[in-house]
């Protein structure tokens, strides 16, 4: 019923009634000599008859049922226009509606489906992130009750102890940090400042661990210096920490790390790069993901609770900006946010 109206439906039939019936009656005019020309008056009264009953069939048995399943969708859908229900592309628009619904509710069933195996995933991650320092922690404390130990033992023991238990801190403080990014419960601090100062700032808390594998921080091109830009400028040194830390943990000796900042107009594009080991192309779409490794021993090693990353996007994506990553492997790696210029 593509475009017919209930009045057009009825026409369209009644029409087509009314020259039949006059056909006849031309036929059956010719045959009789006295032809009573009020009989001419049946294919009206009929045609009217026809339109009349056409419509209120289609009414009852077509329309009452339509305006139900719109009214429905109409009120699933909260951001669909109430239209008319007399309009006249009354049946083609409801067919595009049901057609849109099929389609959102089967992206919505495969979003649910994904969430789904994301939380299973989770939940296993968190309990073997967790798990490691638990049971490092409980066999030290069953070490320590005994007697027996040496005193450069029971320091060592302790030390170890400790380390285990900032350990489970960083964790648990990572994941209240993504948890109230991801829930809006934290505001950002919104302020202007100087870019390139505060990574100067950062790149000098890290400055003796890049010593200790002698790699050097660069900014190759200080004639960006001046950017000022708008953000949260805590929030921001974490994500400049967590990037240089990574390029610092998890790249060999005698490599490099670069930091440029390009004008785009109303924002500024920071870039973090390195010519370490890269990444292989398999991980690139997971990388932001909580808990995600590319390597689980060697991480594992190098410490950390597995969440910097996801807090990096997490923070950024709160600011409505973007975070790409680039790598090969062999070659090095590039990540690359933006912020407001100020």
């Amino acid at each position: 019923m593509n475009g017919l109206t209930q009045g057009k439906i009825a026409l369209i039939l009644s029409s087509i009634i009314l020259v039949f019936g006059y056909g006849f009656m031309l036929v059956v005019y010719y045959q009789m000599s006295s032809f009573p020309k009020i009989l001419f008056l049946i294919p009206v009264i009929l045609v009217a008859l026809i339109y009349f009953a056409t419509m209120l069939l289609i009414e009852f048995f077509i329309l009452r049922k339509v305006r139900v399943i719109y009214r429905t969708i109409n009120t699933i859908d909260k951001k669909v226009k109430r239209d008319s229900l007399q309009d006249p592309e009354l049946f083609e628009k409801l067919r595009l509606k049901v057609a849109r619904y099929k389609d959102e509710k089967a992206e919505e069933i495969e979003q649910l489906k994904e969430n789904e195996k994301f939380r299973k995933e989770f939940v296993g991650n968190v309990s073997h992130e967790l798990k490691t320092p638990l049971f490092s922690i409980q066999g030290f404390i069953e070490l320590l009750s005994t007697s027996n130990l040496a005193d450069e033992k029971r320091l060592n023991y302790i030390d170890k102890l400790s380390k285990n238990t900032d350990r489970l801190i960083t964790i648990v403080d990572d994941l209240m940090t993504i948890n109230k990014l991801e829930n809006q419960r934290e505001s950002l601090k919104i302020q202007s400042f100087n870019i390139y100062d505060l990574c100067l700032d950062v790149t000098a808390t890290l400055e003796e661990m890049a010593k200790k594998k002698k790699i050097s921080i660069d900014f190759p091109d200080n004639q960006f210096i001046a950017y000022t830009v708008k953000a949260d400028k805590f929030r921001i040194s974490q994500v400049l920490h967590n990037l240089i830390e990574n390029g610092i943990h998890y790249n060999p000796e005698k490599t490099k790390i670069e930091i440029r900042f390009f004008d785009q107009e109303r924002k500024i594009l920071v870039e973090i790069k390195d010519n370490g080991v890269g990444i292989e192309d398999v991980h690139l779409d997971r990388i932001f993901e909580r808990f995600y490794r590319i390597n689980d021993d060697r991480n594992r090693k190098m410490g950390g609770s597995g969440l910097g990353l996801s807090i990096v996007k997490h923070i950024i994506e709160a600011h409505h900006q973007k975070i790409t990553i680039s790598s090969k492997v062999q070659v090095g790696t590039i990540f690359q946010f933006t912020l407001d210029k100020n």
